[in-house]
C-alpha cells in the first residue's frame, strides 16, 4: 500500500496580504468603535447621545465584525465571498462619508483610503484568476 501525498494548494501572496489587511483593519475599527462608544468622554469624541449616534455605533460594530469575518472567509478562487467583501467595502465607504459629513471627522478620509486600496487589491486578485 502506498501513501499518497496530500494535495497542496499554492498560497497566493496577494490574497494573504488582502486577508491580513482586512483583518487588521477590522480589528482597528472594532477597537475604535468600542472605545468611542463605551470609554471615551464627550470631549474625546465619545459619549453617544441619541438613537442616531447609537445606530451609527451599531453600524460601525457590524462593519468591523464583517471585515474580520471576511478576512477569515476570503479564499483564493471564492468569487462569491470576494464579491460580498467588495460590497462590504462599498458600504464601508458610505459609512465613512457619514462620519466625514455628519460628524465632521476628517479621519474618515484615511478609512476611505484603506477601503479603496482593498477594493483595488481585490480587483487585481480577481483579474489574475
Amino acid at each position: 500500500m502506498t501513501a499518497t501525498a496530500p494535495a497542496t494548494t499554492r498560497r497566493d501572496p496577494l490574497m494573504i496580504g488582502i486577508r491580513v489587511l482586512l483583518g487588521l483593519f477590522g480589528a482597528f475599527k472594532l477597537y475604535g468603535t468600542l472605545y468611542f462608544t463605551f470609554l471615551a468622554t464627550a470631549a474625546q469624541g465619545g459619549d453617544p447621545q441619541g438613537v442616531g449616534d447609537w445606530l451609527v455605533a451599531a453600524w460601525s460594530f457590524a462593519l468591523a465584525t464583517a471585515l474580520i469575518v471576511a478576512a477569515f472567509r476570503l479564499r483564493a478562487g471564492d468569487r462569491r465571498i470576494a464579491g460580498i467583501t467588495a460590497g462590504l467595502l462599498v458600504v464601508e465607504i458610505a459609512f465613512s462619508f457619514v462620519k466625514l459629513f455628519v460628524y465632521d471627522e476628517p479621519e474618515a478620509l484615511g478609512f476611505m483610503a484603506v477601503d479603496l486600496v482593498l477594493l483595488a487589491l481585490l480587483t487585481v486578485a480577481a483579474r489574475r484568476r
